[in-house]
């Protein structure tokens, strides 16, 4: 086997084997999907979800779109996206996600969204700049990105940093939201 056929492990991926610890009750009282979300997701909406992991954000975002919207559940694990795509038969909304297993440095998708949820995943891709100029060109006009970075992993100077490189790509601040927990930012193009 080549050197070039290994998968290395990036520094900050959570594996798919503790995934439950992303999705559970405790959580969902600090990090209500809905209260986070909510605000930005309308029914027909098509919304994707980076990083998606187990679905924690998925299957509730699959239920505020309703039966015309579309949810994409993005990640670079396919084991993560069989997580959610069983949670979602089970929750009776496997109708309204696409799948997409993304590459290291490249998502990969071509369909726009009303919004993007880049939630605990920027801080994990190898080239930020490149990550989110293809974000930018994922979205709707008029549509939406919500960043949201754990304060464990990015300090307010990287977070600041990531605000820099979004606005050099054309990107405007909308808002900060307190509501999602970590360093937030809400994005237009």
């Amino acid at each position: 086997m080549s050197s070039n056929s290994i998968t290395k492990p990036q520094p900050h991926v959570c594996p798919h084997q503790i995934a439950f610890f992303l999705d559970n009750w405790i959580r969902r009282l600090i990090q209500p999907p809905v209260k986070i979300v909510g605000p930005y997701i309308q029914e027909g909406n098509t919304v994707i979800d980076m990083g998606c992991g187990p679905g924690y954000f998925t299957i509730d975002m699959a239920k505020m779109v309703g039966s015309k919207g579309r949810v994409i559940a993005v990640d670079i694990q396919s084991k993560m996206l069989e997580r959610v795509r069983k949670k979602a038969k089970k929750h009776g909304v496997a109708n309204r996600i696409d799948f997409h297993t993304a590459g290291i440095d490249h998502i990969g998708l071509n369909q726009e969204a009303d919004l993007i949820l880049a939630f605990y995943m920027i801080h994990e891709v190898p080239d930020m700049k490149h990550t989110l100029g293809e974000l930018k060109n994922l979205l709707k006009d008029g549509g939406r990105i919500l960043t949201v970075e754990p304060k464990m992993h990015v300090s307010q100077p990287a977070f600041e940093k990531m605000i820099q490189i979004a606005e050099s790509l054309g990107m405007k601040v909308v808002e900060f939201p307190k509501r999602a927990g970590g360093r937030s930012v809400v994005w237009s193009t």
